[in-house]
């Protein structure tokens, strides 16, 4: 406690190079330092050192989350990132006071609910039912009118405790939850979109319509979906040569969603951090046209 208040004393100090020794100190010492800064955030009772310990969160928390998702892109290039982990420190890019433990609180009852309905001796349809009876109906999560692009829709700890999302953020959770449970649903990508599948062996089995109660389309007829989810996200869709890509896609949508919601209302500082974080996970974009990546 007495090195969280020698932190803030100097913090208050204002000497640039001060500031930049507290700079590398954050940097060098990992999530510890922060985590102590949220507890002492959620405590402090004084609305003037509260203040001060929110600038500070805000400050530092940033560079966090984007180290952390630059570490996160870099190991998914063989393999899958950490979806869990993932939907932690974006959170954080809106509200750097969130502790970790109020995330998990959240989205962990539902993953271990589906955990304990699946199994291996199952097929890959009937445990993509249970995936969807769990989160559709025991927990309730449902899609918000594709046409409420508000953040109170949008941003994932919302759609945690409202049970109601956005189709980007709930396509995130619902890719959170399947990875939490070793179901292997992957976004199907393509420029202006995606649909999540479900694939084994490199082989898509089947596709997976989010916006519909987790809807099964055992032919893999993609142009039916596409339609459904083009309507239900907004975006202009060419499905062009649609790709399964890797987990980090759907973050990099779900960001570039944020993004013009903090566009509409003119958060150009939001608009940066989410910049930054994009970049960090290899800077390609989806729903806008770019040169396509065969590397991504």
């Amino acid at each position: 406690m007495e090195q969280l208040q020698y932190i803030i004393d100097l913090y208050r100090d204002g000497d640039p190079a001060v500031g930049a020794a507290l700079d590398r100190y954050f940097l060098d010492n990992g999530p510890e330092p922060l985590q102590d800064l949220r507890e002492r955030y959620h405590v402090e009772m004084d609305p003037s050192r509260k203040l001060l310990l929110g600038k500070m969160l805000d400050k530092y928390s940033k560079q966090f989350v984007v180290r952390g998702l630059r570490a996160m892109a870099e190991q998914s290039a063989g393999g899958e990132c950490f979806m869990l982990e993932a939907g932690y420190l974006l959170s954080l890019l809106t509200d750097p006071t969130l502790r970790r433990e109020d995330y998990l609180e959240k989205v962990m009852p539902p993953a271990v609910a589906v955990m304990a309905e699946i199994s291996d001796s199952k097929t890959g349809v009937e445990n993509v039912k249970l995936l969807n009876h769990v989160f559709y109906k025991r927990y309730g999560f449902s899609a918000s009118s594709p046409f409420d692009m508000t953040l109170d829709c949008s941003l994932l700890m919302n759609v945690l405790q409202r049970r109601k999302g956005s189709p980007f953020a709930l396509s995130l959770l619902y890719f959170i939850i399947a990875q939490v449970a070793g179901l292997p649903v992957y976004p199907l990508c393509f420029t202006g979109g995606f649909v999540p599948v479900y694939v084994e062996d490199d082989k898509v089995l089947f596709n997976i319509n989010v916006f519909h109660e987790g809807e099964i389309f055992i032919e893999n007829n993609i142009s039916k979906l596409v339609k459904s989810q083009a309507s239900a996200l907004g975006v202009n869709v060419d499905i062009g040569e649609a790709k399964v890509r890797k987990d980090t896609s759907i973050l990099v949508m779900y960001l570039e969603f944020l993004q013009m919601l903090y566009s509409n209302q003119g958060n150009s500082a939001v608009q940066m951090d989410i910049d930054d974080a994009i970049e960090a996970l290899g800077g390609h974009r989806f729903l806008t046209i770019e040169e396509d990546d065969d590397n991504w």
